[in-house]
């Protein structure tokens, strides 16, 4: 330790340590030459040909349906993660044969020291970049290669696994859906012949019209007997055949307030009776049709999904895997050769212009 020290003190020696050690360090930073590969890759947004298109083309009410099967999620985060994740590297391993004799004793081995070569980050617009930084150019191109190629089977792979639950839960649903509409349609149509009724407007106003008729018509008698009343005598037979009509059609009338069903169906307080139940069942019916509908147009886009997930993958490769044209350099060889130029120019340019004696307290405790 004090011959250092001596060394250290002497300004000459000092000078030649900073030469060698600048130039070791000035070769190690031009060589071995580092070699960067890197791609560019673009996920694809899966909802643009997914369920919330058509759900949200049905109606605002049916944004609920949208959000539980998957919508606009911002897909940058989740293909980052799946590009960093232990699946992807496993595939890099067995596709490269990377653990065996010529390669890595272990997958743990060979997981680290992939760790150290390559680097996978998000760029502006949501772009991720695989980026990989090795001594051997052909190594950093294989190595990107394999990189895109497993991410893009992944992604796949993970799209695919989404569709097919997708699927299950959107035919398991569209048949409960149907099953409903025969249920419902099954209540109704019985309710209809055990009632004798038509359509509910249908029936409601043919009611409302025979009613209406018969109240009109008693009023143009009444009006009639009051002018015979006047001019007739009361054995007149045109007074008596109006007050018989009169007499009549208020037993009509009196006899449609009473609940009562008749061959054509029932009177309108008859209808009035089981209109709460019978548009309840008919509503039933109308939404268990509307619901079908949902589910059957869900059935196509599933359908569509499933063949855009088999055909087409969920990467888009904006830059295919290759070398940067640029000459690299060994960024720790060239921290510590800056950090080598600062030491000298403070030992030797700045400490003795500011009248700093670094090395006055080491001179003389040697020369005791």
């Amino acid at each position: 330790m004090s011959r250092l020290i001596a060394f250290a003190a002497d300004a000459r020696w000092r000078r030649r340590g900073y030469s060698l050690a600048a130039l070791i360090l000035a070769l190690l930073t031009v060589f071995p030459q580092p070699y960067v590969a890197r791609a560019k890759l673009l996920p694809q947004d899966s909802s643009s040909i997914g369920l919330g298109s058509t759900l949200n083309a049905l109606g605002g009410q049916l944004q609920g349906f949208a959000a539980l099967f998957g919508g606009a999620k911002q897909q940058t985060d989740m293909y980052l993660a799946v590009s960093r994740s232990s699946e992807v590297g496993d595939a890099v391993i067995k596709r490269l044969k990377l653990v065996g004799p010529d390669g890595y004793a272990s997958a743990t081995s060979a997981h680290v020291a992939l760790a150290k070569k390559v680097d996978i980050h998000t760029l502006t617009g949501g772009i991720v970049e695989v980026e990989v930084r090795t001594r051997d150019a052909e190594e950093a191109e294989k190595l990107t290669q394999a990189y895109v190629a497993a991410i893009g089977d992944r992604i796949v792979a993970l799209g695919k696994d989404r569709v097919e639950r997708k699927r299950a839960i959107v035919m398991q649903r569209f048949k409960e859906a149907g099953d409903r509409v025969v249920e419902t349609e099954t209540a109704l149509n019985d309710f209809r012949r055990r009632n004798r009724l038509a359509e509910p407007q249908a029936e409601l106003g043919a009611a409302l019209s025979l009613r209406a008729g018969l109240e009109a018509r008693l009023q143009a008698k009444q009006v009639q007997l009051q002018t015979l009343e006047k001019v007739q005598g009361p054995e007149n037979p045109e007074l008596l055949a109006v007050q018989t009509e009169v007499a009549s059609l208020r037993a009509q009338i009196a006899r449609s307030a009473q609940p009562a069903a008749g061959a054509a169906g029932p009177n309108v307080a008859g209808l009035s009776e089981v209109s709460g139940e019978y548009l309840n069942l008919y509503r039933d019916y109308r939404f268990a049709q509307a619901l079908y509908e949902v589910y059957a147009r869900s059935s196509e886009e599933v359908a569509v999904e499933t063949l855009a997930g088999e055909t087409a993958a969920s990467v888009q490769v904006l830059e295919a895997p290759r070398l940067d044209p640029d000459r690299k350099y060994n960024v720790a060889a060239v921290a510590l050769l800056a950090l080598v130029i600062f030491a000298a120019l403070f030992t030797e340019i700045y400490a003795p212009a500011t009248g700093i004696r670094l090395f006055a307290a080491r001179k003389a405790d040697g020369a005791a």
